[in-house]
């Protein structure tokens, strides 16, 4: 069962679903503070408050799960659902005023889980619509429970699955967002700062774990000829063309970038030194082996490539990345020579 909650809506959701739940105990413990006679079985609507509440508490107060906030959204509208099927059992079953209660953990569902989840807890409801009726008790055969039921259930049902559809809208929106703000316009790689993100958290993780990784920067030497001689457009196909041997040359689990200008980047995940040597020297064949067409002419790309790895080499994330521009650099000027005609 795939109830995966939405990753960026965790921290909104943990914050607003404890005043869900505190909202739920102060309409819980109206029944017993005025004496509702609709209070038929107060062991049950007891129980619910003491849930829902030694949730919330053990929820936020745990270190373990205080810093896992999606455990702790899916503790919370699992404790919202049973707490309002309680609730709605002690106060009349299917008569119950309390049942509109359903429609906090629904709601909650809507938002931060993915469509799957929140289907998964209308389901979880229906049956405890079944359950209510069963105590209530009426026959659940009959039309009139039949029209009951989709009276009841139908409106929460509509009105919590627009906002999950919406919500789910609205996701991918936000996500196109951030992919065009963390792509290069020309290229469709990562630009320089999510690479420069991307860098530091493996990074951070490397120095925890103690694996390697690899970077690779690249630059395309005579782009300026290019440019100076067919004009920039004729520049922009050379570099696109570059970019896409790039990409067909790494693994899936590397990550390629343009860095700005002519200098492209790569990130070789868990790559050892001589993983990335054959790595770079697989990018450089690719890129030769490929032309593009101008003005009837086939041109061609030359690249020059520099390599640092970690934990060989132990700099910082952006000292790495330095080490292998400089590296890229003697590797320019080494070759340059034989580049000339």
């Amino acid at each position: 069962m795939n109830t995966k909650v939405t990753q960026p809506l965790v921290p909104l959701a943990a914050h607003t679903l404890p005043w869900f739940g505190l909202l739920a105990l102060a309409i819980g413990v109206a029944p017993f503070a005025v004496a509702d006679a609709t209070l038929q079985h107060p062991v049950l609507g007891l129980a619910g408050l003491v849930l829902l509440l030694v949730e919330l508490a053990i929820t936020r107060l745990l270190p373990g799960l205080r810093q896992r906030k999606s455990v702790q959204v899916m503790f919370d509208i699992l404790a919202l659902t049973i707490f309002a099927t309680l609730m709605s059992a002690a106060t009349g079953g299917l008569e119950s005023h309390l049942l509109a209660l359903y429609l906090l953990p629904m709601t909650a569902a809507a938002i931060v889980l993915s469509r799957i989840g929140f289907l998964l807890l209308a389901l979880l409801v229906l049956m405890a619509f079944l359950l209510l009726a069963w105590l209530t008790p009426v026959n659940i055969l009959s039309s009139a429970f039949v029209i009951r039921l989709i009276g009841t259930v139908a409106p929460v049902l509509i009105a919590t699955g627009s906002i999950s559809i919406l919500m789910s809208h609205m996701q991918r929106a936000e996500q196109q967002i951030r992919d065009l703000s963390a792509t290069d316009a020309l290229t469709g790689l990562l630009n320089l700062r999510a690479f420069e993100q991307l860098l530091e958290q493996t990074h951070q993780q490397a120095e925890r774990t103690g694996h390697a990784y690899s970077l690779a920067v690249i630059d395309l030497d005579n782009l300026v000829e290019i440019n100076a001689a067919h004009g920039h457009e004729a520049g922009n196909q050379m570099l696109l063309a570059v970019a896409q041997a790039v990409q067909h040359s790494i693994r899936s689990a590397d990550t390629a970038a343009r860095l700005g200008g002519n200098e492209l980047a790569v990130l070789l995940q868990g790559a050892e030194p001589a993983i990335a040597h054959t790595v770079a020297q697989r990018i450089r064949n690719s890129v030769y082996a490929g032309t593009i067409s101008v003005a009837n002419r086939l041109l061609r790309a030359n690249v020059s490539i520099g390599v640092a790895s970690f934990p060989k080499d132990r700099f910082s994330a952006r000292e790495l990345l330095n080490q292998a521009a400089q590296r890229m650099q003697k590797d320019r000027a080494l070759r340059r020579p034989a580049d000339r005609p």
